[in-house]
């Protein structure tokens, strides 16, 4: 069963799009569309895990599913990409990541992912992952939050996983120097899982079933954890030092970037985003503000998902906005 889907980023997109509209420096233009291009590129690498995740699991009444759960804790912060829960109360975090290049492990477990022109030192989400093991564990830990059995409070097991895009390439240690079993695709988890599962020792089954839960104490032990969850608040102006002017950006130009088929998770708000100074001067009319992202060959509402697509293939469309129509036809 899905308890939570994943985040959108519409509002975050919107944003940071509106700040590359405004008067800022080429440093300011260059930061803020690497952080696009990070925003798109983890949101792809989610995407793909939580489609194989869902295409099996969604449906099932046995393992509860949480997409992007997001956790404080004695100020601390765990973003867990993709927690994967069943009734023997075995929690799957998984930490995914879309390395374009892909990467390679190195016998002492240090990662490194090729640029396009050399091999850089990346943090290990292994390590990145059982930091949010940890954290979780000491939430889960509060009084009253575990479910109970026969007078016993049940404590679940983690299983860490990283999960990369069935495209990329995994260069790996000997199994000897350094165990790499839990770097897995996304289109390969699910088949790991049943394997894990089918594997389990007559002892490990026995196990198991003293502490299986029924699906009705999966659910409500799956939903007490997505009540904690936190959505982060991140002021773009502030962070790349642009200044904000004007008036506050209109409703429906938030609804356009967001468009009809975009879903709302229910837990995520979409932040009101403060208005920058357009190119134009501070004499520009406060309609500007107002107006519809477009296709600028047929004129077409698009929405944020097709500007940003636009955005990062500049080359390609001339930098120009189009519509997918427009784009096949180009």
């Amino acid at each position: 069963m899905l308890v939570k889907e994943r985040d959108n980023h519409v509002a975050d997109i919107a944003e940071l799009q509106r700040l590359l509209d405004g008067q800022i420096t080429a440093k300011q233009r260059f930061l803020i569309e690497r952080e696009l291009k990070c925003i798109g590129s983890g949101a792809r690498g989610e995407e793909n895990s939580a489609y194989y995740i869902d295409f099996r699991y969604k449906d099932s009444s046995n393992w509860a599913i949480i997409h992007d759960l997001r956790l404080e804790y004695r100020g601390f912060v765990a973003q867990i990409d993709h927690l994967l829960i069943n009734r023997f109360l075995e929690i799957y975090v998984l930490e995914s990541k879309n390395y374009y290049y892909g990467i390679k492990i190195t016998p002492e477990g240090e990662f490194l992912a090729w640029n396009g022109k050399t091999l850089v030192a990346l943090e290990s989400p292994i390590e990145q992952n059982k930091r949010h093991i940890d954290l979780l564990e000491k939430v889960i830990q509060q009084p009253g939050f575990l479910p109970t059995k026969l007078g016993f409070i049940l404590s679940p097991s983690f299983l860490n996983y990283v999960v990369v895009a069935p495209n990329s390439r995994v260069d790996r240690p000997a199994m000897a120097k350094f165990d790499t079993s839990m770097v897995i695709k996304a289109d390969a988890f699910v088949a790991a899982i049943e394997k894990r599962l089918a594997s389990t020792t007559p002892v490990g089954v026995i196990s198991s079933l003293a502490k299986m839960v029924t699906q009705e104490t999966l659910d409500t032990f799956a939903r007490r954890l997505v009540r904690l969850h936190r959505p982060s608040q991140i002021d773009y102006a502030a962070k790349f030092g642009v200044n904000v002017v004007g008036a506050p950006t209109s409703k429906e130009h938030l609804e356009v970037l967001e468009g009809p088929d975009q879903k709302s998770t229910g837990v995520t708000p979409i932040p009101k985003p403060k208005p920058i100074e357009p190119n134009n001067g501070a004499n520009a009319s406060s309609s500007d503000a107002e107006k519809k992202i477009a296709c600028e060959k047929c004129g077409a509402a698009v929405d944020a998902k097709v500007v940003f697509f636009c955005r990062m293939n500049k080359k390609k469309f001339d930098g120009k906005i189009l519509c997918r129509s427009c784009q096949k036809a180009s």
